[in-house]
């Protein structure tokens, strides 16, 4: 199996591993988020991001190798490592070095054996389907948002993805029906940036394409003027977020290359779980069309090396 075939695979697989993991995490008990700071690297950072926004602003994210410059910051708090391996060194480092210092550290990973594990106080175990093929993270993204809505208290009343990744699918069929763009950029406030982080993230290592995820009122600053015409602009909630309409209408009627993926979710868990869902089958669907068969991060065994000497 071919890591994009293994990728399609963990997207198809969600709906019931979140079902499952949803029913799971139900006997547990929260934290406080008045006294909790998140942190991981890549999808995890996402996550972090998800989960400060999720609780308001009363949790931070940061980045672990930040926040392990600022160890001060870290006094009397929680502290929640996102890490699907549990083996990324600077987790690892940090949370040895905030065993003694805190009130608490947290491992949210799917190996509860994994060194990350072993140096924090506490475990939250992520359980996905895993696949044999390596491959871009999509069920282990989603599980870390259940587990930090958890984690914050939120969890939704009810869980059904099913037709949220239907959705999602009939929304990337559409649109990659035009040419392929050169590159991505992704533009949302709040809980959409932290998504947006994500999305991002997919189209780097599916694609091997530049995408970034840019804030509404920062992109028309500088951002703006390096946006060439072969790109796509994709704007999140326009309809719920007064700026990122603005700058959506201001786009379009530029005739940049604009989409939007509009979620009616009210809940924040269920909307952050189906703009995922977006940015999964919209990568995936490019990575088909352009005739891939691997994800750009494996086909590129060079930088997969120099990636692994970076992080681990």
């Amino acid at each position: 199996m071919s890591s994009l075939d293994a990728m399609k695979r963990g997207i198809v697989s969600q709906p019931g591993d979140l079902s499952k993991y949803y029913y799971e995490l139900q006997s547990n008990t929260p934290l406080e988020p008045t006294r909790t700071i998140f942190t991981g690297s890549g999808d995890s950072y996402s996550a972090a991001l998800f989960a400060s926004e999720l609780s308001n602003g009363i949790s931070q994210a940061f980045d672990p190798y930040e926040l392990s410059k600022k160890i001060w910051l870290t006094k009397g708090k929680r502290i929640v490592i996102i890490s699907v391996s549990g083996k990324t060194k600077t987790n690892v480092e940090l949370a040895t070095k905030l065993k003694r210092k805190t009130r608490a550290v947290v491992a949210v990973t799917s190996d509860p054996r994994s060194p990350l594990a072993l140096k924090c106080h506490d475990t939250l175990v992520l359980n996905y389907q895993r696949g044999s093929v390596p491959t871009a993270g999509t069920s282990s993204y989603t599980s870390s948002l259940l587990a930090c809505a958890f984690l914050l208290g939120k969890l939704p009343k009810e869980l059904d993805s099913s037709k949220r990744l239907a959705k999602a699918w009939d929304w990337a069929e559409k649109a990659t029906t035009q040419s392929i763009p050169s590159s991505l950029t992704i533009i949302g406030s709040g809980l959409e940036y932290a998504l947006g982080y994500y999305g991002g993230l997919k189209f780097n290592e599916v694609l091997g394409m530049t995408a970034t995820c840019q804030y509404p009122e920062e992109f028309g600053h500088a951002y703006l003027f390096s946006v060439k015409k072969t790109d796509v602009l994709v704007c999140l909630n326009p309809d719920h977020d007064h700026k990122t309409r603005a700058v959506f209408e201001a786009l379009r009627r530029s005739d940049f290359r604009t989409l939007k993926i509009q979620s009616q979710s009210r809940d924040p868990v269920l909307r952050g779980i189906e703009l995922a869902f977006h940015f999964q089958c919209f990568a995936y669907n490019l990575g088909r069309r352009k005739g891939l068969k691997e994800c750009a991060y494996i086909s590129n065994k060079k930088r997969l090396r120099l990636s692994n000497g970076l992080i681990s």
